[in-house]
């Protein structure tokens, strides 16, 4: 009926952030009425508007309607028919009538960051396209103030190469400062002159063609930049499936992806602090950290073998009947809780005194264990100077209690003659 009545709404948008206008309907739940008074929702037409209607992915601007001290806060913005652009917000202060003169103002600073985000989906498309192939043609998009979501087919996941050859050919054209132009022709003359079209969208006989230095030209109806350096950088944050042959990719431009990489500094240099390394040493460190986990990981595994029953059982094999029962033993590497935790076991499975050598699984030193109960020391084993007389042998120095000892040395080399010492000391063949 508004439209019918006062005809399409005119959007000055492409040239304008603010306008003069008159309100020709205002509707509250789906029913126009005359007027809105303080506190109220509703939405508005103007027969002039700088307000772009969310639509070809583009969402809506937000702002202010004014009439004096009456403020309307428009906080989206829809085109429901064609030609008709609706503000829905609320009341602020005062009312506002059919008829009133207003002025209308988009929030600037939004908007700004809108056309960079939309001009950038169209260089995104270029790379995308250069870098995959021909194929490639967008599927959707999303245009919003903080960040973009563009979608594409192709037929695979790109790779991390494929992906930041993208994102350097956006930012080499963006620092290059194309001009970007907007203008309305026949679509006959567009398709001629071999403008990209999205498909499956209808368009008619006059359309507005956006023009990206000579590399670039589509269908457009949205808000673009005047040169691409006003974009300032772009940053692709993930690369994802949408479905079969389709895939999406979200990204930042200009002081959001100017944030992304304060953020990834203050993290790096956090890291780097945390590390004790400078931060442009953080991934060298990690990847050193990386690779001890995976010793130390590897070491566990062989304490847990040498912990397992069938390598306590050939333990226990061993052992000799010297009075008491006793094992002297080399073992695979450990560390030296494992070692602890090794006696444990043989002690609970009935050995009364063991000699224990082997190499660290941490820094391949040699680690000497000698532990007996108190029967067999009550029999003569003495742990500390078993333990003694084992580790010149292997390069260091140890001794303890009669019932435990535990020590090592540099040389692990040294093992097999330490053992033999203990063995001779403890009169076991």
């Amino acid at each position: 009926e508004i439209v019918r009545t006062n005809g399409p709404t005119a959007f000055v948008g492409y040239e304008k952030d603010q306008t003069d206008a008159t309100v020709i309907g205002v509707v509250v739940d789906g029913v126009p009425v005359e007027s809105v008074a303080e506190g109220e929702t509703a939405e508005i037409v103007l027969d002039r508007t700088p307000f772009y209607g969310e639509q070809g992915g583009q969402v809506g601007d937000t702002g202010e309607v004014t009439n004096g001290s009456t403020i309307f806060v428009v906080e989206s913005a829809r085109i429901p028919l064609a030609g008709l652009i609706v503000h829905g917000g609320r009341v602020a202060s005062g009312s506002l009538t059919v008829g009133d003169s207003v002025h209308a103002s988009i929030d600037h600073l939004r908007r700004e960051r809108i056309r960079r985000n939309h001009t950038a989906t169209h260089l995104l498309h270029w790379a995308l396209r250069l870098v995959l192939g021909e194929h490639v043609r967008q599927s959707g998009s999303h245009v919003a103030p903080d960040r973009l979501r563009f979608d594409f087919t192709h037929f695979e996941a790109t790779t991390r190469e494929q992906l930041d050859k993208v994102e350097r050919l956006v930012n080499t054209k963006i620092m290059e400062s194309h001009p970007v132009r907007a203008y309305e022709t026949s679509l006959a003359s567009a398709r001629e002159s071999g403008v990209t079209a999205l498909f499956g969208e209808k368009y008619g006989e006059i359309v507005r063609v956006l023009e990206i230095g000579n590399f670039s030209k589509e269908l457009c109806g949205g808000t673009h930049v005047g040169r691409t350096t006003e974009i300032g950088l772009l940053k692709i944050l993930s690369e994802s499936s949408v479905g079969a042959n389709a895939r999406r990719i979200e990204a930042v431009t200009s002081f959001d992806a100017l944030d992304l990489y304060r953020k990834l500094e203050s993290d790096d240099r956090a890291a780097a602090a945390a590390l004790k390394v400078q931060p442009g040493d953080v991934s060298d460190r990690v990847a050193a950290l990386l690779t001890r986990a995976r010793e130390l990981e590897a070491g566990a595994g062989r304490a847990r073998d040498a912990l397992s029953g069938s390598a306590v059982a050939e333990l226990l094999e061993a052992a000799s009947d010297v009075g008491y029962r006793l094992l002297v033993a080399s073992v695979e590497p450990m560390r030296p809780q494992a070692l602890r935790a090794l006696w444990d076991v043989l002690r609970a499975r009935g050995v009364d005194a063991a000699v224990l050598a082997t190499a660290d699984a941490d820094s391949g030193k040699a680690l000497l264990l000698a532990a007996g109960v108190e029967s067999a020391v009550a029999a003569g084993f003495d742990a500390g100077k078993t333990l003694a007389a084992m580790a010149p042998l292997v390069g260091g120095r140890g001794g303890g209690k009669p019932q435990m000892a535990q020590g090592g040395g540099e040389d692990a080399a040294g093992i097999e003659g330490a053992l033999d010492a203990a063995r001779g000391l403890l009169g076991v063949s």
